[in-house]
């Protein structure tokens, strides 16, 4: 019975060795292939990448992108169109893309804000806020804890309020102690194979873009301690959105909402439709059969909406 027990404690050691041997040389070939192409700023004791484009004293525009993702999400449809005339600045939310994580709070939105406060500092400062899904709430809370910071915001298939029922599956085991560590050192070899279905769900009801996976650097999130962060995210925000939706009626800001009728991940009619109600400057723009991806199905109607906000912010006060 001992020699029995001994011999699959070992089994077991040695499959966690290979797989976190696996998981090593993933991570070091995803880096290799999609390498960071910005610098680095220090905020929240988190070595932060920042991407920057355009004339350095341009009208700024701040690209906050979602959970499982990375600056080059927003990058890819917006960065050309604006850095003619826009400064244009992306960053890796903390412990995704290039970016590393906070040891403490890196979750709560009022860390995130933090960070991309920070960002803004080390990069010229007020910026257009432009961003999607959770990382709309980041913006939100940026533009209610420094709205000095703040120009504008368009959120782009925003998630911001409260939802029943618990984060998806792979959040909450990617998330708990011990378990979840082991969990995503299978994420290298689980996760390209579910990638395909996952994207389309983001997608749907259209079909995924040709080359998209490669475009936006998908295969960075399947690195373990990424994929891990963004599931702390996730986890975290039911009670993050809890937590400042009540303030959102106090946000002045000049906001542009975009969504589509129908979205598989993130609800329109629990976030953005609600979203618009709260926000006293809010408008609500529909894009039709653009999923959870406006930014690159409707990208028109983004680039629209950031021209709308630009208008809004550049009108000369009344009286």
């Amino acid at each position: 019975m001992i020699f029995w027990l001994a011999a699959a404690a070992l089994a077991a050691a040695l499959a966690v060795i290979a797989l976190a041997a696996n998981a090593g040389a993933y991570t070091r070939k995803a880096e290799a292939r999609f390498p960071a192409r910005g610098r680095f700023v220090e905020a929240e004791g988190a070595r932060i990448h920042v991407r920057e484009v355009g004339p350095e004293h341009g009208p700024r525009l701040l690209l906050i992108h979602g959970a499982s993702s990375n600056l080059i999400e927003l990058w890819g449809p917006l960065a050309e169109e604006f850095s003619p005339i826009h400064r244009v600045v992306a960053y890796d939310r903390p412990g995704m893309g290039h970016s590393t994580r906070p040891r403490r709070s890196a979750h709560t939105m009022a860390s995130q804000a933090l960070v991309a406060a920070e960002v803004l500092k080390q990069t010229g400062g007020p910026a257009l806020v432009v961003a999607h899904s959770l990382g709309s709430a980041v913006a939100l809370r940026l533009a209610l804890d420094h709205p000095h910071l703040v120009i504008g915001l368009v959120l782009v298939a925003p998630a911001s309020h409260p939802y029943p029922g618990k984060p998806a599956w792979w959040a909450r085991l990617a998330s708990t102690p011990l378990i979840g560590d082991l969990f995503t050192l299978l994420i290298p070899w689980l996760g390209p194979m579910r990638s395909a279905a996952a994207v389309a769900n983001n997608f749907w009801p259209q079909p995924v873009p040709v080359n998209y996976l490669d475009e936006a650097a998908v295969p960075l999130i399947f690195r373990p301690a990424a994929f891990k962060a963004s599931a702390l995210d996730v986890c975290a925000s039911n009670v993050e959105f809890g937590a400042q939706q009540p303030r959102y009626g106090d946000l002045l800001t000049p906001t542009v909402i975009i969504t589509a009728e129908k979205d598989r991940i993130v609800s329109p009619k629990r976030h953005a439709r609600a979203l618009a109600a709260d926000l006293p400057a809010a408008e609500l723009v529909i894009a039709p059969d653009a999923g959870h991806m406006p930014h690159r199905l409707r990208t028109d109607l983004v680039i629209a909406a950031i021209r709308r906000v630009n208008e809004l912010t550049a009108a000369p006060a009344e009286g």
